[in-house]
């Protein structure tokens, strides 16, 4: 009995084994018809019966197949999973398995896997492009993508489009019309159906829906009869009219194929059909029609057909019409925009061809392009990269009145079998303007560098025009910028923020000064003893005020400019005023301030500002007038070098450079009792003044004339008068231009100490008889402030 079980156990299992095998071949073959069918559907489940009876390569990979052709992305990647595990799998299959992947949004095993790949072109992918890929995936685009509120539900929705008077449309599955029966919708979107009773996808008929301004959503019944699927309406701004794709019920006693067509109707006022017309080139039996466009400016209908002449499956054509929509010969756009795939959903804005394709290099799937076109040439194609674009299928581009851009996608973030997506702008514009200090744009070359974020990310900006720069930046985001150009002042900001922008540009205006090279901002005067180049001691001060503000102040350097009298010879004079000009430097150097920024020249009798040469008789005094350095600070005193606002000088008007100038303390010349001279130390008073006059070209001076009380009003005019006169003819003798120094006296008119008050020594009466010194007040009254001086 034993032995007969043993022999008995190997038949039955070996007899089980063949059943299985037998089952499975038989589900084999029905999936196989049914693939052959294009009914994918029920051949994708009868591969996964086959394989759940015994795994093998051919139901794994029919099984790959069918849902790739159905759409359903993740169980196309599961399944060429599945089959590239199988030795048999080879080159195609792995190819397979990447495009699978891709669809799938397993970017890193796309790139793992080609980089195994002993080559990346291969039919099974044509499309997939791997460096094109990781340009896509590396870039982010500048929008992002939402699903449209309202309109999406858990089947398929695409291809929305709205009239001008208000009402929208687009097309749907969600529901039957009439007591139609379930029937086919082909994955490549073209509509067909067939009389197989078995070939249905379980899903319902394509219909049209219109939207109303309030969101009402409304079956759109086509007026013809027979229909199946009502597909692709674009409506036209100018009249009540629709286009539209239908499938019709067209019966005849063989097996056969019908392809969708395009028509028009009239509509009422509320949106109803009138009538319908077909074009005269529909022939569903032998070719397809859809996704109609029209140019209402160009009188020119636009649509997508596989008629024969092509250059491969779907291409784009377009017929122009009449004002009695009456329609010319078809014309092909030609192997730029059609390619060996298919090509539809064409779209015209602002000459641009927008259209999906899956006949050009793209990230998978249908994927939307551009292209610019003059007349009826057409100037290129471009892949619209992310986010327009997914692994998957994307089509159906619109943009509306109001530039909102709408796409079609069964990309992964799909409700349903297509979504209908709102492009949300994930980017604003900022534009930069950059205004000289007279208010015109600044002209020539400048870099602009705008950054953002924390850790400063370089934002991309181009040149619009003269001062005019635009980029694109990221909301809720702090941003900042730099703008140079050679011989101006760079501007830097970085209180440049999105936050809380949620749309429209945000607008910046700059304005960049020009660099004041070498202006003088502070000077004065040092004298010297004769055949000496000590400092003196009243000398002091001055080269202290000096040596405080080179100290605190980088941007200033100073000019050292050192004479004698004209006594002595040429080469003494010369090698004196050296020493001279030593004898300052090394003052300065008590204070820290480096010999490169101490430009000393040494002028000797070269320069006099009292006319005592050979021959001429001069007092002492006037030699003494000639025994001087200038002292002479410049703020940027390096041509050419860029430089940044000084801190202290940012609050500061710099388009007028007199507003960079340091107040200079003016003298007050005091006269004796009835006189209207000068004395020495006036006139030294004078030159410091003068030389002010003569480096800050932007000055000028007030000069007023006074006596003291003691005399007739008309006698202490007249004496007024003789004192302003004295300054103002000695400052002109030192060749600064009469209009810029303004005169006036006023006798005994204001004096210092009312005398007629009360009873005034000699001292007061003094104070009186005198000629003040004013320059204009500065539109900054704070500048001392601004200049203040560490101590």
């Amino acid at each position: 009995m034993k032995k007969i079980f043993t022999y008995l156990i190997p038949a039955i299992f070996l007899g089980m084994l063949g059943l299985h095998v037998q089952a499975q071949q038989g589900l084999l073959r029905y999936a196989d018809k049914k693939a052959a069918e294009e009914n994918y559907f029920e051949a994708g489940q009868g591969y996964v019966d086959a394989y759940s009876k015994a795994p093998s390569f051919q139901a794994a990979k029919g099984a790959a197949r069918a849902y790739g052709n159905l759409r359903d992305y993740q169980k196309a990647y599961d399944w060429w999973k599945n089959t590239v595990a199988f030795q048999e799998a080879g080159q195609e299959e792995l190819l397979a398995y990447i495009a699978a992947a891709n669809q799938a949004g397993q970017q890193e095993v796309v790139f793992a896997a080609l980089d195994t790949m002993e080559t990346r072109e291969h039919e099974a992918i044509a499309n997939l492009h791997l460096d094109s890929l990781q340009h896509w995936y590396a870039v982010g685009g500048n929008t992002g993508v939402k699903k449209l509120e309202g309109i999406n539900s858990s089947n398929t929705e695409f291809g929305w489009v709205k009239g001008a008077q208000g009402r929208a449309y687009f097309s749907s599955d969600r529901g039957e019309a009439g007591n139609r029966g379930r029937n086919s919708v082909r994955i490549d979107k073209s509509y067909k159906y067939y009389t197989q009773s078995s070939d249905w996808t379980g899903r319902n008929f394509l219909n049209i829906y219109s939207v109303d301004e309030e969101g009402k959503i409304s079956l759109f019944d086509p007026p013809l009869p027979d229909v199946f699927h009502a597909t692709d309406p674009f409506p036209l701004q100018e009249q009540e009219v629709l286009f539209y794709a239908v499938t019709r019920d067209i019966r005849r006693p063989q097996n056969y194929e019908v392809q969708s067509e395009i028509y028009f109707s009239r509509l009422d006022e509320a949106g109803n059909p009138l009538d319908f017309v077909g074009l005269s080139v529909n022939s569903p039996l032998e070719y397809g029609l859809k996704s109609p466009f029209v140019d209402e400016a160009q009188n020119r209908l636009y649509f997508s057909s596989n008629m024969p002449g092509g250059q491969g499956g779907y291409d784009l054509y377009y017929m122009d019409y009449n004002a009695d929509f009456e329609f010319q010969t078809p014309v092909n756009l030609g192997p730029l925009i059609n390619g060996p795939g298919n090509e539809i959903d064409p779209y015209i804005q602002d000459g641009k061809l927008y259209f999906a394709s899956d006949g050009h290099v793209g990230m998978g799937g249908l994927d939307l392009f551009v292209s610019d076109f003059k007349g009826d040439e057409f100037l290129g194609v471009k892949n619209l990269g992310l986010p327009f674009n997914s692994p998957q299928d994307d089509f159906g581009f619109f943009e509306t009145n109001d530039d909102k851009v709408l796409i079609s996608s069964n990309r992964l973030q799909s409700t349903g079998w297509d979504d209908i997506f709102e492009l949300e702008t994930l980017e604003l514009d900022f534009l930069a303007r950059v205004l000289a200090c007279d208010g015109t744009a600044v002209a020539g070359p400048m870099e602009v560098k705008l950054a953002e974020g924390e850790d400063k990310t370089n934002v991309p900006v181009e040149k619009q025009g003269e001062g005019l720069f635009q980029a694109k930046i990221s909301p809720e985001e702090d941003q900042q910028i730099q703008i140079s150009k050679a011989g101006y002042f760079a501007v830097q900001d970085k209180t440049i923020t999105s936050k809380g922008l949620e749309s429209g540009t945000l607008e910046k205006t700059y304005q960049l000064i020009k660099i004041p090279y070498q202006t003088a901002v502070h000077v004065d005067l040092v004298y010297y003893n004769l055949d000496e180049s000590a400092i003196r001691k009243d000398a002091e001060s001055a080269l202290d005020r000096v040596g405080e503000l080179l100290r605190s102040y980088s941007f200033l350097n100073i000019v050292v400019r050192s004479h004698t009298d004209e006594r002595a010879s040429d080469e003494y004079n010369e090698k004196l005023s050296e020493k001279r000009a030593d004898a300052v430097r090394e003052y300065l150097g008590n204070y820290g301030i480096a010999g490169s920024r101490i430009e000393a020249e040494w002028l000797g009798e070269t320069e006099l500002t009292e006319d005592c040469g050979e021959g001429v008789p001069c007092a002492e005094d006037r030699h003494q007038l000639n025994r001087r350095t200038e002292l002479l600070l410049l703020a940027f005193p390096e041509v050419g070098k860029s430089y940044q606002v000084p801190l202290e000088l940012q609050e500061v008007d710099l388009c007028d450079v007199s507003n960079m100038q340091l107040p200079t303390e003016l003298p007050t010349i005091y006269f004796g009792f009835d006189e209207a001279g000068l004395s020495l130390a006036d006139k030294m008073a004078l030159e410091r003044v003068a030389l002010m006059l003569r480096n800050m070209v932007q000055r000028r001076l007030a000069i007023t004339g006074h006596t003291d009380s003691r005399g007739s009003a008309s006698y202490n005019e007249e004496l007024s008068k003789r004192r302003a006169l004295v300054v103002k003819n000695y400052l002109e003798g030192k060749g600064i231009a009469s209009d810029r120094l303004v005169y006036e006296f006023f006798g005994k008119t204001k004096p210092v100490n009312d005398c007629d008050e009360v009873p005034c020594t000699e001292e007061m009466h003094r104070q009186n008889r005198r000629t003040e010194l004013q320059v204009p007040s500065s539109s900054l009254p704070n500048l001392k402030k601004s200049w203040s001086i560490e101590k």
